[in-house]
């Protein structure tokens, strides 16, 4: 079969935005490429590829390289008509407006439906796009169980309709390494600092406590304008660090040297910086919002007494014992298993197609 893949989030080349949906279609195609050497795959980029990930195929990959502008509604459908593929993989929470494949799409998260102020006009075409999605899916695979209720309850799809598959965590994040050992000890935050993070809440929540500092490790692509005014509003300018973009081959060494990681983030549907933390042994703190009592499970503590439950991560005991449950929470995140339940929706639901 003729795998074709949209493949447009490979193609940002500013760092702080390789993030997300960026990084789930990378480890998703890198491992596909290892387990599947029967299919040819066709990745749709409107950039060309870094390089390192088409090689893995070892040749049974095409690069189709289409006009940015009009890239979804024009040039795609135009080629995928030109030259047909047997499914299509909708990694990017949007699919192609003409169908003539059977199209699998993938819906991360659904906060542009229960937050759409804090997403802006983005919200709109969120939901454009993933309306357009479910309308033209034969199947579905989105990333956790919180999100798979969530579609069933707000586009009336069949559980049947839907695969869960978790994301994975690269082998860089474990407890093995260097630790970062700052001034103070630290709690840390990774991910884009927009306002789906809600940021001001965590900072807000961190002024309670004296003789720690505060990490924010996350591209500024869309800076939330209000962090920076609540760090001021706090006076924490000397006790939460906004450290920027971090490459991975750093990352782990933040993960494993803090208190916990600690987030406020509005609506998640997976958070792969939580199941990072975790692999590399250091607990979560979060709200109970999204899908963050799923994917945390018993490596950390989600509730509403954010306050009260950073505080119990500065007991070494109580840390030690929240580290093995996330080590062990973690081991259900890996991208081979993640590309496994693609493969095997690719193959199942096209033969009953």
């Amino acid at each position: 079969m003729i795998i074709g893949v949209d493949a447009g989030a490979l193609s940002i080349t500013d760092d702080r935005l390789k993030v997300g949906v960026y990084r789930v279609t990378k480890q998703a195609l890198a491992a596909l490429a290892k387990l599947d050497r029967i299919n040819h795959y066709r990745l749709y980029t409107f950039l060309p590829i870094e390089q390192g990930i088409v090689e893995v195929f070892e040749g049974r990959v095409e690069e189709v390289v289409l006009p940015m502008r009009g890239w979804q509604r024009v040039w795609l459908p135009i080629e995928l008509h030109k030259r047909p593929v047997d499914v299509f993989l909708g990694m990017s929470q949007a699919l192609s407006f003409s169908k003539t494949s059977y199209n699998i799409g993938f819906i991360y998260d659904l906060g542009f439906l229960y937050h759409p102020e804090v997403y802006g006009k983005s919200a709109i075409t969120l939901k454009k796009q993933t309306d357009t999605l479910v309308r033209r899916s034969d199947h579905i695979i989105t990333i956790s169980h919180t999100t798979k209720s969530d579609l069933t309850r707000e586009y009336g799809l069949s559980t049947e309709k839907i695969t869960v598959a978790y994301p994975g965590v690269d082998t860089a994040f474990s407890p093995a390494g260097e630790k970062y050992v700052g001034p103070n000890p630290y709690f840390l935050f990774v991910g884009s600092l927009n306002k789906a993070k809600d940021i001001p809440t965590l900072i807000e929540s961190f002024a309670n406590l004296s003789g720690y500092d505060l990490y924010l490790i996350g591209g500024d692509y869309w800076p939330d304008p209000a962090i920076e005014e609540t760090i001021k509003k706090f006076r924490l300018a000397s006790r939460v660090k906004m450290l920027g973009f971090v490459p991975d081959e750093t990352l782990p060494a933040y993960y494993r040297g803090a208190l916990a990681f600690v987030t406020t983030a509005l609506q998640e549907g997976f958070c792969l910086p939580v199941a990072e933390s975790m692999a590399c042994g250091t607990p979560v703190v979060s709200l109970p919002q999204g899908a963050l009592g799923e994917i945390v499970g018993k490596g950390g503590i989600v509730t509403t007494k954010f306050v009260e439950a950073m505080m119990e991560m500065t007991d070494k005991r109580i840390r030690m014992e929240y580290s093995k449950k996330a080590i062990m929470q973690a081991k259900k995140f890996r991208w081979e298993k993640f590309a496994q339940q693609i493969r095997s929706c690719i193959h199942h639901e096209h033969k009953t197609a």
